[in-house]
């Protein structure tokens, strides 16, 4: 036999056995060849340059979000120090009114007292 004809039957033989595997005869699976997973059509340069641009809009919208709670936690803070301030200055003057009732006590009791001891 000569080679010729050997490689045409080995070609002849190889394209039947891929024909029979296209047809989806279930007992020839582990034939198939396994199907790659296309790629969107980009050049690696792209995917690294869309991830970084993405990563950049995450940053720029962490900043965003840390601006906005950094203004809610002063303007909390301001308001707070506000209603400290005025309970501080009504706790003050109660302690103002009730020490000079207590003074004014203080007195009476003493003028009563010089009163009782003729």
């Amino acid at each position: 036999m000569d080679i010729e004809t050997e490689i045409r039957q080995l070609k002849l033989r190889a394209d039947a056995l891929e024909a029979t595997v296209r047809t989806g005869d279930p007992t020839l699976s582990p034939l198939r060849p396994r199907r790659r997973r296309r790629r969107h059509p980009r050049t690696p340069g792209d995917s690294h340059t869309d991830t970084r641009t993405q990563v950049i809009c995450l940053q720029a919208e962490l900043n965003q979000d840390f601006s906005a709670l950094n203004d809610e936690i002063e303007s909390f803070r301001r308001h707070t120090t506000d209603q400290l301030t005025k309970i501080r200055v009504q706790t003050h003057d109660q302690y103002a009114l009730i020490l000079r009732r207590l003074t004014d006590m203080a007195i009476l009791l003493d003028v009563l007292l010089n009163q009782a001891d003729p």
